[in-house]
C-alpha cells in the first residue's frame, strides 16, 4: 500500500511529521467544496484508516485566506436543471436509501461518478459524503480543522465532522449554516449535529437565521474550541493534533464512536432523513432563480454573498424563496 501522503489527489497537498498528517486544501479562488475534494477526502481518509503510522489530519485551507467556503453552486445548480417535478421528503427518503444500497455495489459508484448525469452524479456526491464524514467520526484517527477563512455551508458540515475546530482571529473568518439564506438545509450533517453541540433552542435560531457568524461568535456558542492567531493557527492544531496522536488509537476510537453514535435516533438514520429533505428543498421552482441570483451575486462581488453574509440574502429580500404567489 502507498504510504497516505503519496497518494494521487487532486484538490489536496498532504504532508507528514511525526503521526501528523497535514491536509491543505486549494480549488482557488474560492475553495468551494467540489466533488473533487470530496472524492479526494473520501480517499485520504479510508488510506489513514489502514495506516499505523497516522494517529492525526489537520484540514486547513491551501489558497490564503480560504478554507471550505460551501458546496459549489455551479454543481449543485447543474442537478436543478433536471426535468424532475418536486417531490416530498416522505418520497425522497426510501428513494435514497434505495439509491444508497444500489451505490455500495461494487464498481457502481465510480461508473455513476464517471458516466452518470447531474442528477446521479450528485447522488454520488452525497453517498461519499456521508460515508466520509461517517468514517471520520468511526475512526481511531483525531481529525482537526484549522480554520483559515469562511467556513459556511456544506464546508461547515466538514469542519463539523472534524473532532475539534480552531479559528483563525483574521477578521475575515465567517462560521455556520447558510443554507436557508438560500432555500434549502443543511444536508451533510448540519441538522443532526448543531442540536448536539448547541442545544435545540440555538441550533434552530442559527439554522433559520443563516446569517454566518464572526469567529468570536462561533466561540461564544461552542462551534470552535479556540480562536488563534492567524499565524499561529495550522502550528497550533499541528501541536494539538501531536499530541492527541499519542493517545491509544483503541481509546480515541471507543470515545469517539460512543460520543457520536450512541445518542438518541441512530446517527445514520438521521442522516439519511436530512439528505432528503435537502434533496426536496433543492427541488423546488425557486432553486432557479435562487442560483441565478446567487451567479450574478458571485460575478458582482467576486465572493460568495452567502458566506460573506450579503445584507439582501440576510434579510431574505434579494430573492422570493416562499414560493408565494404574487398578489
Amino acid at each position: 500500500m502507498a504510504e497516505t501522503t503519496e497518494l494521487e489527489l487532486e484538490t489536496l497537498t498532504t504532508e507528514q511529521h511525526g503521526r501528523v498528517v497535514t491536509a491543505r486544501y486549494a480549488s482557488p479562488p474560492l475553495n468551494f467544496v467540489t466533488t473533487a475534494f470530496i472524492r479526494d477526502l473520501d480517499t485520504l481518509t479510508a488510506a489513514a484508516d489502514r495506516d499505523d503510522s497516522i494517529g492525526a489530519v489537520v484540514l486547513t485551507g491551501g489558497v490564503d485566506g480560504r478554507f471550505l467556503t460551501h458546496a459549489d453552486p455551479t454543481e449543485l445548480g447543474d442537478a436543478t436543471t433536471a426535468p424532475i417535478p418536486p417531490l416530498p421528503p416522505a418520497v425522497l427518503h426510501p428513494l435514497w436509501r434505495l439509491t444508497r444500497a444500489a451505490l455500495r455495489a461494487p464498481g457502481v459508484l465510480r461508473a455513476t461518478e464517471a458516466v452518470g448525469g447531474p442528477v446521479p452524479q450528485a447522488l454520488a456526491w452525497g453517498y461519499r459524503w456521508r460515508r466520509t464524514i461517517l468514517r471520520m467520526n468511526r475512526s481511531s484517527t483525531v481529525y482537526i480543522a484549522a480554520i483559515n477563512g469562511p467556513t459556511t455551508g456544506g464546508g461547515h458540515e466538514i469542519a463539523l465532522a472534524c473532532d475539534l475546530r480552531f479559528a483563525s482571529d483574521a477578521p475575515h473568518i465567517r462560521i455556520g449554516q447558510i443554507e436557508s439564506l438560500a432555500g434549502l438545509i443543511p444536508g451533510g450533517g448540519g441538522t443532526q449535529r448543531l442540536p448536539k453541540i448547541l442545544g435545540t433552542a440555538k441550533a434552530l435560531e442559527h439554522m433559520l437565521e443563516g446569517s454566518p457568524l464572526t469567529a468570536e461568535q462561533a466561540f461564544e456558542l461552542g462551534l470552535v474550541n479556540a480562536i488563534v492567531a492567524d499565524e499561529d493557527l495550522v502550528a497550533h492544531a499541528q501541536n494539538t493534533a501531536a499530541r492527541l496522536a499519542r493517545r491509544a488509537p483503541t481509546a480515541v476510537q471507543a470515545i469517539k464512536r460512543l460520543t457520536y453514535f450512541t445518542a438518541g435516533r441512530p446517527f445514520e438514520a438521521g442522516l439519511d432523513r436530512e439528505l432528503a429533505a435537502f434533496l426536496a428543498a433543492g427541488l423546488q421552482p425557486a432553486m432557479k432563480e435562487t442560483l441565478r441570483a446567487f451567479g450574478t451575486d458571485l460575478a458582482k462581488l467576486n465572493d460568495s454573498p452567502l458566506s460573506s453574509g450579503d445584507k439582501a440574502w440576510i434579510d431574505g429580500t434579494r430573492v422570493d424563496q416562499t414560493g408565494a404567489a404574487e398578489g
